[in-house]
């Protein structure tokens, strides 16, 4: 990688792109279409700069999701998202990607990163953006993020991964387009008003050879929309192994959920699994703890998370909800795939007959 790059990038995080970020190239889509995407309010829409965006964002805190601020890049569309996280959630990528490439780099102030990469319509690679050894469970990357082997290995990874961006889209984020213009919106939740068809069978077939699942290949074998709480459960299944929560009521949350529990037993384990978050809340180490150590008490209390939305009255929507609460762990390689297999198969299982 060019060292001339390299230093770019390092000024400019170190001068304008100072809060935690989470930054989307999205190929041949309208900036209004990935707004949408990111959940966009009606009456959040405006112009905005850069620096505008990013205190919105704040002011929108916590009563909505944050703001964000899309705008042409060449035949690429940038999504910066100050404090947010929206465009690397795997569910939301694969939709951006519907009519060619979507890459995401996402980092906060916690020490969590993560790079996530598409192409119509299909999930690739999922990484951990601080973690390079990751590279090496993988059998290769995609060609367009061939750049990444070298660029893992720098020091500071919010540069590699903007350096990245440079390699995918051959266009500069420069400090003229964050000071410039360009649409922006207070975000809610995501919405799935990204104008994405049904999953074809090719592209089921390729998550499912992605996944490395035979659960996850049967519940594509048969996706009847009886079967959407087997994917609530493979979804909370997966949040327990990529935290390390393993406790008598994870394993009691998943067995049930794969056997189609009815709403009493759905709110019983809705209670117990909130009674656990609540007591671990009261482990919490403290702000001046070390980032590590913070982390390791956060990643069981997220992955409660998933297990509670998991456990949701409507099975479809309970499913649709585990998958965007995962979205905020490091899903890694392995995760990433197992979890954009099953948006695959829920996605079917939605579609009208």
């Amino acid at each position: 990688m060019d060292a001339e790059v390299l230093a770019y990038y390092g000024r400019l995080v170190e001068e304008t792109l100072t809060v935690p970020l989470c930054i989307t190239w999205v190929e041949d889509l309208p900036a209004t279409d990935v707004l949408a995407a990111a959940g966009r309010r009606e009456d959040g829409v405006g112009s905005r700069t850069y620096a505008e965006t990013v205190q919105a964002a704040y002011d929108a805190i916590p009563v909505h999701a944050g703001a964000a601020l899309a705008g042409p890049l060449g035949e690429w569309t940038v999504l910066v998202e100050p404090n947010g996280f929206q465009g690397s959630r795997p569910d939301v990528l694969t939709g951006l990607s519907r009519r060619g490439r979507a890459l995401s780099v996402f980092w906060n102030a916690n020490g969590d990163g993560q790079l996530v990469y598409a192409e119509h319509g299909r999930l690739l690679t999922v990484l951990d953006l601080f973690d390079p050894e990751e590279l090496e469970e993988l059998e290769e990357l995609p060609p367009a993020l061939s750049a990444w082997a070298e660029l893992a290995e720098q020091d500071d990874p919010r540069v590699a991964g903007l350096a990245l961006g440079e390699a995918v889209t051959h266009r500069r984020l420069d400090a003229r387009w964050l000071a410039g213009e360009h649409l922006s919106a207070i975000l809610d939740a995501s919405q799935d008003t990204v104008d994405t068809p049904a999953a074809d069978q090719d592209r089921i077939d390729h998550l499912a050879y992605l996944a490395g699942d035979p659960r996850v290949a049967d519940l594509i074998a048969d996706p009847a929309p009886g079967r959407i709480r087997e994917v609530a459960a493979l979804i909370a299944e997966t949040a327990c192994e990529l935290t390390g929560l393993d406790v008598p009521l994870a394993r009691r949350v998943m067995t049930s959920l794969a056997q189609t529990p009815g709403p009493a037993v759905l709110a019983e384990l809705r209670d117990e699994v909130r009674h656990l978050s609540e007591d671990l809340l009261t482990q919490y180490p403290g702000a001046d703890a070390p980032p590590s150590t913070i982390e390791r008490w956060h990643a069981p209390f997220r992955a409660l998370k998933v297990l509670e939305a998991a456990l949701g009255d409507d099975a479809k929507t309970a499913a649709q909800d585990a998958i965007w609460r995962i979205g905020t762990l490091r899903l890694g390689d392995h995760g990433g795939r197992r979890v954009g297999s099953l948006m695959g198969v829920l996605e079917k299982m939605s579609a009208p007959t």
